[in-house]
């Protein structure tokens, strides 16, 4: 089926627009925080503390959360799930003044935060592949993606500039945004789902059955440890890169992801074509090579082209990786266990993260960036050569 069929989808339209308001609240939240605390410590430490705990609900409650989304009204938990996180965004915007006496407050306070945000990307997995037929699940998958990285456009530029004029309205405009998006699902109204009879256990066990005998994802889920690992680190150590050694500032840094993030939506645009073209498996590992060698360039480009030339096309790369590891997630799992995998996958996704996250702070205060990012383009080309070994790069 066509794009065009997706787009005459009435409930997929009510949905597209809500995660458009979504991810452009949390995409300006997950630059202006760090931002705003680097800004009171000086310390890449701190933003890399932050970063690690905003992983920690995906690789500590994932899976929990994944059998939960599988029991439940999955339109109704995204709405509950996102008032929650504006609640949460409006507590830190009161107490930032009081700076980083709070930050014990903040690290426990985005915990919470990104577990909801969880909620919220399992439930509205479940409600895509409830709504549409597979045929439509590729397109839909890559239209979201889209929609992220228009968000990864304008988000970015719009937390560097918030920072630079007022730091508590880094943290308001998202609330603002999420309040939005948790208004747009009202009357939303997925396929009823027959109620499970089975133990919170049982399902978890099932749900670990069919990942482990789907044996080209569950082969990609740990090649997406590597890959993840390598990416998380990257993205914090450019962004102390260009603050601390180029000395960028916030708005700079902040126009600097918004231009970048266009790249990211001509992957999203070129991923379905591309896939009919070449087979999910090759466009794959070509994708995950590109973005190996745009991490390397990374490591040492000075100049501000040079930089937006290599995130540019590392975000178009990035795009077309993501989209394919979903997309296919979406497709090659039924919808009865669509919360299971998405909670098995995702807590193996994000293993490797919180203490790469971890050890590049500490390593960055007394070691160049430039080293570390290029360990960085390493892994991923371990990951390059995994892919090509693996059952997945045979994948149509």
């Amino acid at each position: 089926m066509s794009t065009t069929v997706l787009w005459r989808h009435a409930q997929f339209r009510r949905l597209y627009v809500s995660s458009a308001s979504f991810v452009l609240g949390t995409q300006i939240y997950q630059l202006a925080l760090p931002l705003i605390f680097y800004e009171l410590t000086r310390s890449v430490s701190v933003m890399t503390q932050l970063r690690a705990v905003e992983l920690l609900p995906n690789l500590l409650l994932a899976l929990f959360i994944g059998v939960w989304v599988d029991r439940i009204d999955r339109g109704r938990w995204a709405r509950r799930a996102m008032v929650g996180m504006v609640m949460l965004l409006g507590l830190q915007a009161l107490l930032l003044p009081s700076g980083v006496a709070m930050l014990p407050f903040f690290l426990g306070c985005t915990f919470l935060l990104m577990a909801l945000n969880y909620v919220y990307g399992i439930c509205r997995m479940g409600l895509v592949k409830e709504m549409l037929p597979e045929a439509l699940l590729l397109p839909a998958t890559g239209q979201l993606t889209v929609v992220a990285q228009v968000a990864a456009v304008v988000g970015p530029a719009l937390a560097g500039m918030l920072v630079a004029w007022h730091q508590t309205s880094g943290l308001w405009m998202p609330m603002l945004a999420l309040l939005l998006a948790a208004a747009l699902l009202r009357g939303l109204t997925p396929n009823e789902r027959p109620k499970t009879e089975h133990s919170f256990w049982h399902d978890l066990r099932d749900g670990l059955r069919v990942l482990v005998a789907n044996r080209p994802l569950w082969q990609l889920s740990w090649l997406v440890v590597l890959i993840n690992g390598s990416v998380g680190v990257s993205e914090v150590l450019l962004l102390f890169r260009v603050r601390d050694e180029l000395q960028w500032s916030p708005g700079a840094i902040g126009l600097l992801y918004a231009a970048a993030g266009a790249g990211g939506v001509a992957g999203g645009w070129w991923c379905s074509s591309l896939r009919r073209r070449l087979g999910l498996g090759r466009v794959l590992l070509i994708s995950l090579s590109l973005e190996m060698v745009c991490i390397a360039g990374l490591s040492w480009a000075s100049t501000g082209g040079g930089l937006m030339l290599l995130m540019t096309l590392n975000n178009a790369a990035a795009v077309v990786s993501n989209v394919c590891v979903w997309g296919y997630r979406q497709e090659s799992t039924a919808s009865a266990f669509i919360g299971r995998i998405s909670g098995l996958t995702g807590s193996l996704f994000k293993l490797a993260m919180p203490l790469a996250l971890w050890l590049s702070g500490t390593l960055a205060m007394d070691t160049r960036v430039g080293p570390m990012m290029m360990l960085c383009a390493g892994a991923h080309l371990l990951a390059v050569i995994g892919v090509r070994v693996s059952a997945v790069y045979p994948l149509k």
